[in-house]
This record gives structure tokens, C-alpha cells and sequence, in this order.
């Protein structure tokens, strides 16, 4: 089990990418949370199986409405208590 902040860079508002996010993370079983953020990138917590992690971000990235031009993954120490991946704002 991992956790990591990841910030997504690129077309990522205005084009369904926290809706996509939270489709793909809950068909996967990952929990976490989705955020715009006001200088136009996205940051999100997500929570699981290191190969399901990248399974979810390799899935945002073949979206063909999304353009992620560049992501930062920080570890992270895991939350025990989270059970669900949320879209927050």
C-alpha cells in the first residue's frame, strides 16, 4: 500500500479531469482526493497498490479530452482511515 501527492500540469481544468479521475480510482478501488488548484494545475492524494497507482495515472494520461503536460509524485506516509476517493470544490 502507497500514498502519494501527485500535481498534474497541463490542460487538467475545465475538461472533466477530476470527474475522469474519480471514475478511474474508484473502478480501481483507490482512495484519495482531487483538487483544483488557483494557478490552473490539479493536485491530488491517491491511496493503494503502487501497480494500481500507476495504472490510474496512466489512464488519465491516454485521456484523449486531458493534456497533461508534466506530473510531480511525492511519497507520502499512508492514511489508514481513508475509505473513499473524493472530488473536493
Amino acid at each position: 500500500m502507497k500514498r502519494y501527492k501527485i500535481l498534474f500540469k497541463g490542460r487538467v481544468q475545465g475538461v472533466g479531469f477530476r470527474y475522469t479521475s474519480k471514475v478511474i480510482a474508484d473502478k480501481l478501488n483507490l482512495t484519495g482526493t482531487i483538487e483544483n488548484l488557483s494557478n490552473g494545475d490539479v493536485e491530488c492524494f491517491i491511496q493503494g497498490p503502487d501497480e494500481k497507482i500507476n495504472e490510474f495515472v496512466n489512464s488519465l494520461q491516454n485521456q484523449k479530452n486531458l493534456n497533461i503536460s508534466s506530473f510531480d509524485k511525492t511519497e507520502l506516509e499512508v492514511e489508514s482511515n481513508e475509505s473513499t476517493y473524493k472530488i473536493i470544490g
